[in-house]
Protein backbone atom coordinates (compact mmCIF):
# COMPACT_ATOMS: atom_id res chain seq x y z
CA UNK A 1 0.00 0.00 0.00
CA UNK A 2 2.69 2.31 1.03
CA UNK A 3 4.87 1.55 -2.29
CA UNK A 4 1.47 1.52 -4.32
CA UNK A 5 -0.70 4.67 -3.17
CA UNK A 6 -3.26 3.09 -4.17
CA UNK A 7 -6.22 0.98 -2.73
CA UNK A 8 -7.21 -0.84 -5.81
CA UNK A 9 -3.36 -1.69 -6.71
CA UNK A 10 -2.94 -2.57 -3.39
CA UNK A 11 -5.50 -4.95 -3.35
CA UNK A 12 -4.92 -6.48 -6.39
CA UNK A 13 -1.12 -6.80 -5.68
CA UNK A 14 -1.87 -8.78 -2.73
CA UNK A 15 -5.19 -10.97 -4.30
CA UNK A 16 -7.31 -8.66 -1.29
CA UNK A 17 -10.46 -6.49 -2.00
CA UNK A 18 -10.22 -2.89 -1.08
CA UNK A 19 -12.45 -3.38 1.81
CA UNK A 20 -10.10 -6.07 3.08
CA UNK A 21 -7.09 -3.48 2.64
CA UNK A 22 -9.32 -0.78 4.44
CA UNK A 23 -10.09 -3.00 7.10
CA UNK A 24 -6.29 -3.99 7.55
CA UNK A 25 -5.02 -0.23 7.42
CA UNK A 26 -7.48 0.08 10.73
CA UNK A 27 -6.64 -2.72 12.53
CA UNK A 28 -3.03 -0.88 12.04
CA UNK A 29 -3.95 2.41 13.24
CA UNK A 30 -5.99 1.62 16.06
CA UNK A 31 -3.17 -0.56 16.93
CA UNK A 32 -0.44 2.13 17.04
CA UNK A 33 -3.04 4.60 17.88
CA UNK A 34 -2.09 6.90 15.33
CA UNK A 35 -3.17 7.64 11.40
CA UNK A 36 -0.53 6.30 9.28
CA UNK A 37 -2.32 7.09 5.61
CA UNK A 38 -3.84 10.37 4.30
CA UNK A 39 -6.23 10.36 1.47
CA UNK A 40 -5.61 13.39 -0.75
CA UNK A 41 -8.60 12.35 -3.67
CA UNK A 42 -7.47 9.39 -5.49
CA UNK A 43 -4.18 9.68 -3.68
CA UNK A 44 -2.69 8.09 -0.71
CA UNK A 45 0.16 9.39 1.13
CA UNK A 46 1.73 7.99 4.23
CA UNK A 47 1.83 10.32 7.48
CA UNK A 48 4.34 10.93 9.30
CA UNK A 49 3.92 7.96 12.04
CA UNK A 50 3.35 5.75 8.37
CA UNK A 51 6.29 7.12 7.24
CA UNK A 52 8.43 6.00 10.50
CA UNK A 53 6.56 2.40 10.45
CA UNK A 54 7.44 1.94 6.46
CA UNK A 55 11.37 2.79 6.98
CA UNK A 56 11.13 0.17 10.04
CA UNK A 57 9.40 -2.29 7.77
CA UNK A 58 11.14 -2.48 4.73
CA UNK A 59 14.09 -3.01 7.00
CA UNK A 60 12.56 -6.32 8.59
CA UNK A 61 11.35 -7.52 5.05
CA UNK A 62 14.89 -7.49 3.64
CA UNK A 63 16.11 -9.19 6.04
CA UNK A 64 13.24 -12.09 6.17
CA UNK A 65 14.01 -11.93 2.40
CA UNK A 66 17.76 -12.27 3.57
CA UNK A 67 17.05 -15.47 5.50
CA UNK A 68 15.19 -16.95 3.04
CA UNK A 69 18.15 -16.58 0.65
CA UNK A 70 20.54 -17.77 3.52
CA UNK A 71 18.01 -20.75 4.32
CA UNK A 72 17.65 -21.85 0.88
CA UNK A 73 21.35 -21.92 0.22
CA UNK A 74 22.24 -24.56 3.14
CA UNK A 75 19.59 -26.40 2.35
CA UNK A 76 21.20 -26.92 -1.15
CA UNK A 77 24.55 -26.51 0.53
CA UNK A 78 25.65 -23.53 -1.30
CA UNK A 79 26.07 -21.99 2.00
CA UNK A 80 25.10 -22.50 5.90
CA UNK A 81 28.01 -23.11 8.74
CA UNK A 82 29.05 -25.93 10.94
CA UNK A 83 31.01 -24.82 14.58
CA UNK A 84 33.03 -28.00 15.41
CA UNK A 85 34.98 -28.47 18.50
CA UNK A 86 37.67 -30.82 19.45
CA UNK A 87 39.82 -32.35 21.71
CA UNK A 88 43.78 -31.20 21.31
CA UNK A 89 44.71 -34.73 19.94
CA UNK A 90 41.91 -35.04 17.32
CA UNK A 91 41.98 -31.29 16.50
CA UNK A 92 45.46 -30.81 15.68
CA UNK A 93 46.59 -34.52 14.30
CA UNK A 94 42.92 -36.06 12.93
CA UNK A 95 40.73 -33.53 11.88
CA UNK A 96 42.67 -30.80 9.78
CA UNK A 97 42.89 -33.75 6.74
CA UNK A 98 39.46 -34.58 7.20
CA UNK A 99 38.29 -30.73 7.05
CA UNK A 100 40.08 -30.50 3.89
CA UNK A 101 38.71 -33.26 2.13
CA UNK A 102 35.38 -31.61 3.31
CA UNK A 103 35.76 -28.60 2.22
CA UNK A 104 37.33 -28.84 -1.39
CA UNK A 105 33.76 -31.06 -1.58
CA UNK A 106 31.36 -28.26 -0.56
CA UNK A 107 33.22 -25.25 -0.73
CA UNK A 108 30.35 -22.82 0.72
CA UNK A 109 30.18 -25.05 3.82
CA UNK A 110 31.68 -22.36 6.59
CA UNK A 111 33.13 -24.19 9.60
CA UNK A 112 34.33 -22.57 12.60
CA UNK A 113 36.99 -24.94 14.74
CA UNK A 114 37.33 -24.80 18.38
CA UNK A 115 40.54 -26.87 19.70
CA UNK A 116 40.07 -27.66 23.62
CA UNK A 117 40.25 -30.32 26.17
CA UNK A 118 38.03 -32.75 26.12
CA UNK A 119 36.16 -31.81 29.05
CA UNK A 120 36.03 -28.31 28.02
CA UNK A 121 34.19 -29.10 24.17
CA UNK A 122 31.65 -31.28 26.01
CA UNK A 123 30.88 -28.81 28.21
CA UNK A 124 30.27 -26.43 25.46
CA UNK A 125 28.50 -28.98 23.10
CA UNK A 126 25.78 -29.29 26.58
CA UNK A 127 25.50 -25.72 26.10
CA UNK A 128 24.43 -25.07 22.76
CA UNK A 129 28.09 -23.55 21.46
CA UNK A 130 29.12 -26.45 18.90
CA UNK A 131 27.18 -28.28 17.06
CA UNK A 132 29.60 -30.87 17.04
CA UNK A 133 32.35 -32.24 19.40
CA UNK A 134 35.01 -34.54 19.21
CA UNK A 135 36.36 -36.44 22.66
CA UNK A 136 39.21 -38.51 23.25
CA UNK A 137 37.26 -40.01 26.57
CA UNK A 138 33.74 -41.75 26.56
CA UNK A 139 31.09 -39.45 27.78
CA UNK A 140 28.33 -40.39 29.99
CA UNK A 141 25.37 -37.77 29.52
CA UNK A 142 22.16 -38.84 28.49
CA UNK A 143 21.38 -35.08 26.89
CA UNK A 144 24.01 -36.46 24.31
CA UNK A 145 24.35 -38.62 21.07
CA UNK A 146 27.48 -40.37 21.16
CA UNK A 147 29.05 -42.05 18.18
CA UNK A 148 32.13 -43.97 17.78
CA UNK A 149 34.43 -42.76 14.21
CA UNK A 150 37.66 -43.88 15.03
CA UNK A 151 40.15 -46.33 17.11
CA UNK A 152 43.28 -44.79 18.43
CA UNK A 153 46.11 -46.71 20.33
CA UNK A 154 48.44 -45.30 22.79
CA UNK A 155 52.26 -45.80 22.81
CA UNK A 156 55.06 -45.37 25.11
CA UNK A 157 57.42 -42.47 23.57
CA UNK A 158 60.91 -41.92 24.86
CA UNK A 159 63.74 -39.98 23.12
CA UNK A 160 66.14 -41.53 20.90
CA UNK A 161 68.90 -42.04 22.99
CA UNK A 162 66.67 -43.44 25.87
CA UNK A 163 68.03 -46.87 27.06
CA UNK A 164 64.06 -48.48 26.12
CA UNK A 165 64.94 -47.11 22.64
CA UNK A 166 65.46 -50.20 20.99
CA UNK A 167 62.68 -51.72 22.46
CA UNK A 168 59.86 -53.27 21.12
CA UNK A 169 57.43 -53.78 24.03
CA UNK A 170 56.86 -52.42 27.63
CA UNK A 171 55.38 -53.67 30.48
CA UNK A 172 53.60 -51.50 32.33
CA UNK A 173 54.52 -51.76 35.41
CA UNK A 174 57.90 -50.82 34.17
CA UNK A 175 56.52 -47.15 33.72
CA UNK A 176 56.51 -46.50 37.58
CA UNK A 177 59.46 -44.94 38.36
CA UNK A 178 59.67 -43.42 34.91
CA UNK A 179 59.89 -39.47 34.91
CA UNK A 180 56.35 -39.20 33.14
CA UNK A 181 54.99 -36.62 31.35
CA UNK A 182 51.45 -35.82 31.17
CA UNK A 183 48.97 -33.27 29.95
CA UNK A 184 46.84 -31.33 32.65
CA UNK A 185 43.81 -32.36 34.00
CA UNK A 186 40.66 -32.26 31.70
CA UNK A 187 42.56 -34.10 28.63
CA UNK A 188 40.98 -36.77 27.31
CA UNK A 189 44.32 -38.73 26.97
CA UNK A 190 45.37 -38.26 30.53
CA UNK A 191 41.66 -39.63 32.03
CA UNK A 192 42.20 -42.52 30.00
CA UNK A 193 45.58 -43.20 30.94
CA UNK A 194 44.97 -42.39 34.63
CA UNK A 195 42.27 -45.24 34.34
CA UNK A 196 43.81 -47.86 32.61
CA UNK A 197 46.78 -48.43 34.98
CA UNK A 198 44.37 -47.67 38.38
CA UNK A 199 42.41 -50.75 36.83
CA UNK A 200 45.91 -52.27 37.25
CA UNK A 201 46.86 -51.47 40.63
CA UNK A 202 49.62 -49.38 39.00
CA UNK A 203 50.66 -45.79 40.49
CA UNK A 204 53.28 -43.45 38.80
CA UNK A 205 55.80 -42.08 41.19
CA UNK A 206 57.35 -39.15 39.07
CA UNK A 207 54.95 -37.40 37.26
CA UNK A 208 55.55 -33.38 35.52
CA UNK A 209 52.19 -32.16 34.08
CA UNK A 210 52.55 -30.28 31.24
CA UNK A 211 49.77 -28.22 29.43
CA UNK A 212 49.35 -30.10 26.35
CA UNK A 213 50.19 -32.76 23.98
CA UNK A 214 52.87 -30.37 22.08
CA UNK A 215 54.51 -29.50 25.35
CA UNK A 216 54.56 -33.57 26.01
CA UNK A 217 56.36 -34.46 22.97
CA UNK A 218 58.98 -31.48 22.81
CA UNK A 219 59.87 -32.38 26.66
CA UNK A 220 60.26 -36.14 25.88
CA UNK A 221 62.03 -34.89 22.70
CA UNK A 222 64.20 -33.04 24.84
CA UNK A 223 65.29 -35.72 27.56
CA UNK A 224 62.75 -34.72 30.19
CA UNK A 225 61.06 -38.26 30.59
CA UNK A 226 58.63 -40.30 28.36
CA UNK A 227 55.63 -40.52 27.70
CA UNK A 228 51.82 -42.16 26.94
CA UNK A 229 50.27 -40.65 24.03
CA UNK A 230 48.23 -41.24 20.95
CA UNK A 231 50.12 -42.84 18.20
CA UNK A 232 48.36 -40.71 15.58
CA UNK A 233 50.47 -37.57 17.70
CA UNK A 234 53.82 -38.28 17.45
CA UNK A 235 53.50 -40.18 13.95
CA UNK A 236 55.74 -37.05 12.39
CA UNK A 237 58.22 -37.07 15.19
CA UNK A 238 58.40 -41.18 14.88
CA UNK A 239 58.88 -40.82 11.04
CA UNK A 240 62.00 -37.89 11.38
CA UNK A 241 63.42 -40.37 14.20
CA UNK A 242 62.93 -37.38 16.72
CA UNK A 243 60.91 -39.69 19.39
CA UNK A 244 60.56 -43.69 19.48
CA UNK A 245 57.10 -45.59 19.47
CA UNK A 246 56.97 -48.32 21.79
CA UNK A 247 53.89 -50.55 22.37
CA UNK A 248 52.51 -51.19 25.72
CA UNK A 249 51.47 -54.34 27.45
CA UNK A 250 49.86 -54.98 30.33
CA UNK A 251 47.04 -53.00 30.15
CA UNK A 252 44.57 -52.28 27.46
CA UNK A 253 46.26 -49.29 25.04
CA UNK A 254 43.25 -49.05 22.62
CA UNK A 255 40.68 -46.35 22.70
CA UNK A 256 37.85 -44.92 20.96
CA UNK A 257 37.58 -41.27 20.18
CA UNK A 258 33.96 -40.04 19.86
CA UNK A 259 31.52 -37.65 17.81
CA UNK A 260 29.05 -35.91 20.16
CA UNK A 261 26.21 -33.64 19.70
CA UNK A 262 22.82 -32.15 21.60
CA UNK A 263 20.52 -35.29 21.25
CA UNK A 264 17.18 -33.08 20.85
CA UNK A 265 19.33 -30.75 18.69
CA UNK A 266 18.00 -29.85 15.24
CA UNK A 267 21.00 -30.64 12.62
CA UNK A 268 21.03 -28.36 9.75
CA UNK A 269 21.91 -29.53 6.73
CA UNK A 270 25.29 -28.88 6.28
CA UNK A 271 25.97 -30.66 9.92
CA UNK A 272 24.21 -33.67 8.83
CA UNK A 273 26.33 -33.93 5.86
CA UNK A 274 29.29 -33.60 7.51
CA UNK A 275 28.59 -36.63 9.26
CA UNK A 276 27.35 -38.84 6.47
CA UNK A 277 30.66 -37.51 4.84
CA UNK A 278 32.42 -39.11 8.30
CA UNK A 279 30.24 -42.12 7.75
CA UNK A 280 31.25 -42.38 3.97
CA UNK A 281 35.10 -41.58 5.23
CA UNK A 282 37.92 -44.63 5.18
CA UNK A 283 38.78 -41.73 7.92
CA UNK A 284 42.46 -44.90 9.29
CA UNK A 285 43.74 -44.52 5.93
CA UNK A 286 43.45 -40.55 5.55
CA UNK A 287 45.39 -39.37 9.04
CA UNK A 288 48.91 -40.36 9.61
Amino acid sequence: MAKLRSFTRAASALCLTQPGISKHIKQFEAHYGVKLFDRLGKKVVLTQAGEILFDKTEVMFEQLTEAKVQIDDMKSLAGGTISIGASVTIGVYILPKLLGNFIRRYPSIKISTDISLSQEIEGKVLSNSLDLGFVGHPVRDERLSIHRFLIDELVVIVPPDHRWAKRKTIQAHQLVDQPFLISREGSGTRRTIEERLKSKGITLNRIMEFGNTECVKKAVEAGLGISLISKYAVAREVSLDLIRSIRLTGIETRRDFYIIYLRDKYLNNPVKTFLGFLKDTEISSVVP
